[in-house]
């Protein structure tokens, strides 16, 4: 008889454990994933079609910031040294094809530097790229690149007044670290070091959320070793199963969407008008789509 009683409570105790609400451990990218990889490239220049179509190759997602004025015409940039560099930027017409599985973004219409000009300059700058980049793509444009990577807090806030969601510098970090701040975010490197950082990255093994963020300009690739050596790490990147390679407005969207997220001391509810997101629980990962909530362990 006592085998029995002890046998019936060992079962009620499983049986209630099981069913034990669980514990909040962190937020994940989607489907689990902690570790993420943007790659963004300024000016839009012809090079681009060829960048794209490497991307396109490995599966990977890139975020081209476009200067709309010059897009369709051949334009000169002085160099210190007395030369002259002549770059072709992409046709007006051809932006949906180029582009088509990646993110356009703004790097202002005339890659004026924000640091030397006036805040009604800058907001013209800002404004043109929106109006024109809209005009031809028929999306919504909440990404840029500072022109020469200039910036300060006084015109991140003034750009994020354009409904622009981030803002990427030059100021390369040589970390895998989130920003504080999405209007100044630092990227990890220049994609001429990416490879360095790549095994790093690869072997990377925390539960917080990272990014390696790598940027450059199409038009550097005009080396074959650069190029070879981008094309490995396409190819490598591409190829493995838990990093997220997205563009820098779709991720800038999701870390939103988690600060909207609330919790309490037992519950963690995604707001209706807010996306889905992934959490680490005690048993293990769910989605929690828009409106839905979960009771967690006290």
């Amino acid at each position: 008889m006592t085998r029995n009683v002890l046998i019936i409570i060992t079962f009620i105790s499983l049986l209630v454990s099981c069913h034990q609400p669980p514990s909040f451990v962190g937020f994940t990218y989607p489907d689990g994933n902690t570790k993420a990889i943007i790659l963004s490239y300024d000016d839009g220049t012809i090079q681009d079609i060829e960048l794209a179509a490497l991307f396109d190759k490995n599966h990977l997602i890139g975020t081209f910031n476009l200067n709309s004025k010059y897009l369709g015409v051949t334009r000169g940039w002085p160099q210190q040294d007395g030369d002259t560099i002549y770059q072709r930027y992409v046709p007006k017409d051809s932006l949906l094809i180029i582009y088509k599985n990646h993110e356009i973004a703004a790097h202002g219409a005339l890659h004026k530097n924000f640091t030397a000009i006036s805040k009604e300059e800058i907001l013209e700058e800002i404004h043109t790229d929106l109006e024109v980049l809209e005009k031809l793509t028929k999306r919504n444009i909440i990404s840029m690149a500072y022109p020469f990577g200039s910036t300060n807090d006084s015109i991140a806030n003034l750009i994020a007044s354009t409904g622009i969601k981030n803002g990427r510098t030059v100021d390369d970090t040589h970390t895998f670290d989130l920003p504080n701040n999405y209007m100044i975010w630092h990227p990890t490197c220049h994609d001429s070091k990416a490879l360095d950082y790549l095994d790093s990255y690869l072997e990377l093994d925390r539960q917080q959320l990272s990014v390696f963020y790598v940027w450059g300009h199409s038009w550097e690739f005009g080396n074959k070793e650069r190029w070879d050596n981008m094309v490995t790490f396409c190819e490598t990147i591409g190829t493995s199963n838990d990093i997220w390679s997205v563009g820098h407005g779709e991720l800038t969207n999701y870390l939103l969407a988690i600060d909207n997220v609330q919790i309490d001391h037992n519950k963690i509810v995604n707001p209706l008008d807010n996306e889905p997101v992934w959490i680490r629980l005690s048993s293990g990962i769910e989605k929690l789509s828009p409106g839905e909530s979960i009771t967690l362990k006290q």
